[in-house]
Parts: C-alpha cells; structure tokens; sequence
C-alpha cells in the first residue's frame, strides 16, 4: 500500500468523522432519555465504509463513536440516566448495581457498539452491481445494527421508565394499552422497542433516502478506493 493512498484515506476519514459530528450538532428533536433525529449524521462514516471497505469503515466508525460518547456526556445522557440511582444503587431496567457498571454499560452500548456498527455500511459494495442500492441495503443494515444496541441498552438501563413514557399526557391512547397488557419486566423490552424506532426510523430513512439521491447525483461518491499499484 503506497504512502499516498494511505495519506488520503486517512485525510477523508478525518474529513467525514468531522462532517458526521457537524450534522450530530444539528438535532431535528430529542427524545427525553437519549436520541436524536439528526439530518443524516451516519451517511459520511458509511461512506467511508463504502468507498475503503467494512475493515476501515469500523475503524473509522468506532473513531466516530468516542467523538459521539464525549457529546452525549456534554449533552447530559448520563444526567438522565442518573435519576435511576436510589441510595448508590442504579435501578433502571434489568439492570441493578453500581451506578459505575450502569454507566460504562450505557457508554458502551449506546455510543461504542451502537456508532462503530455504521461500519458495517459498505457491506453489499462487492454484492449488488446496482451501486446505488447496494448503498442503500448498507445503510440499512447499519441502521438495524445501531438500533439493536440502543434496543438492548434501554431495556437494560433505562427500562423502568417505560410505563411513565407510556402514561404521558398527550401520548397515544394506545401508550396505557401497553401498559396494562405487558406488566413488569416484558415491557421494558417493548418500551425500548418502541422508544428507539421513534427517533432511529426517520434518521435511517432519510439517510437511506440521501445515501441514494447523493449517490446519483455524485456517482465517483461510490468509486471503489484502491491503493495503486507500483
């Protein structure tokens, strides 16, 4: 590998960690315990993925991803999850214990795993001729794969609150429905079931929506990048 491929992979990588983190500042609407709509953060990173393969595009996800943990933290994430502590013990879901645990869990979870799975984007790159839509397949997978790990850690961590969520005045009628119908622990899993898709459905279709229109319009966008041979 020559050392101008490897100096201008690693110049775009910076430049669309730098774009993904600009367009996470911009947030259509938050949710209460965490989660944002934001116009398409996770294209950039994918598309790294896409044009150096899945390899890179973790490494460059994962980057991506401490920037995102350093935000929620400045963002008052773990303020919120902090009003699970009782007497120095963190009860917010499945899991009960040392506030510490509970915040390296949400950290890993929710920002870690969550953001360094966006480099799974390029995936279908070598798989479907139809660069466009194997663009697209990526980003969905993607977006399957973070909403998997918020999944898991709201039912963990931030479960209990799923009957307050559902009661709230103005909520769907269906919200109380829920409540009666999956009492207890089953619907801790339902509440971060319903939660994440709230803010993680529009934010992987416009994505997905975007990936296609960009990669249309700007075709050498989805150019395979190679390191030239000698």
């Amino acid at each position: 590998m020559n050392q101008s491929f490897r100096t201008k992979r690693l110049v775009e990588s910076a430049l669309m960690i730098a774009l993904s983190t600009i367009l996470s500042f911009i947030v259509l609407f938050r949710l209460p315990f965490g989660g944002s709509l934001t116009p398409c953060c996770m294209l950039p990173v994918i598309l790294i993925s896409y044009r150096y393969g899945c390899k890179w595009g973790f490494a460059t996800s994962f980057a991506f991803s401490l920037i995102q943990g350093i935000q929620g933290i400045a963002e008052g994430t773990f303020s919120a999850a902090a009003l699970g502590v009782e007497n120095g013990v963190f009860n917010g879901g499945f899991f009960s214990g040392s506030p510490l645990f509970a915040a390296f869990g949400i950290f890993l979870l929710d920002y870690i795993i969550a953001f360094t799975a966006l480099g799974i984007g390029g995936i279908f790159r070598d798989k479907i001729k139809n660069k466009p839509l194997s663009l697209v397949c990526g980003i969905l997978v993607a977006g399957l794969l973070r909403y998997a790990a918020h999944v898991i850690s709201g039912a963990i961590f931030f479960g209990i609150w799923g009957e307050w969520f559902f009661t709230q005045e103005g909520f769907f009628a269906w919200g109380q429905t829920l409540v009666d119908m999956f009492p207890g622990k089953s619907l801790y899993v339902l509440y971060s079931l319903i939660y994440n898709l709230f803010f993680l459905l529009p934010e992987t279709g416009l994505t997905a929506i975007a990936g296609y229109l960009i990669s249309k319009a700007m075709p050498k966008l989805l150019v395979k990048q190679e390191p030239q041979a000698k």
